[in-house]
């Protein structure tokens, strides 16, 4: 299932994008944000790439590669943009862009038809992002995105801040 939108192609992660997934997660921005400014190793990028492919299998949802598209048709790998399980009645969406792609609006392109692609797929009744709470950048996305925040919670040890959007009346 790909995804489209005027600037950028979306495909499902595929085993053979374990290169352009590590250079990603070793990105400085990447690693500031996510992981407390440890690089990941490339045998943990590879068990991320494992888990998303199982999530797709298993859910029938996951990460896109999100490529932009150049002036002259080309197609550049700029980041990640998907959804994975957050508990039992939640789905959470996320992305991961290249530093250099930061600030240019590419993030929320990408999970504009992402949402779409959740509630079209799954009777849930909303979806969620934790964002850090340094992650300034992201949260106005998020509530630019439609998303309210819940307040702080704490993931696997991490203090996030909890954001919702609840499905769109029919």
């Amino acid at each position: 299932m790909n995804l489209e939108t005027e600037r950028l192609f979306m495909r499902p992660i595929r085993p053979w994008d374990a290169d352009a997934l590590h250079r990603l997660y070793c990105d400085p921005l990447v690693v500031e944000l996510t992981t407390e400014g440890i690089p990941p190793t490339r045998e943990m990028s590879d068990a991320w790439l494992a888990l998303y492919i199982r999530e797709w299998k298993t859910h029938g949802f996951g990460f896109w590669m999100v490529y932009q598209r150049e002036d002259n048709g080309d197609l550049r790998f700029v980041g990640l943009s998907g959804l994975r399980p957050f508990d039992d009645d939640d789905i959470q969406i996320g992305c991961y862009l290249f530093g250099d792609r930061s600030g240019q609006r590419i993030a929320a392109e990408s999970l504009k038809p992402v949402i779409e692609f959740a509630f079209a797929i799954r009777p849930i009744d909303r979806l969620v992002c934790i964002i850090r709470p340094t992650n300034i950048r992201s949260h106005k996305m998020a509530t630019g995105l439609g998303f309210s925040c819940l307040g702080p919670v704490v993931v696997d040890g991490t203090d996030y801040q909890l954001y919702q959007m609840c499905r769109p009346p029919q």
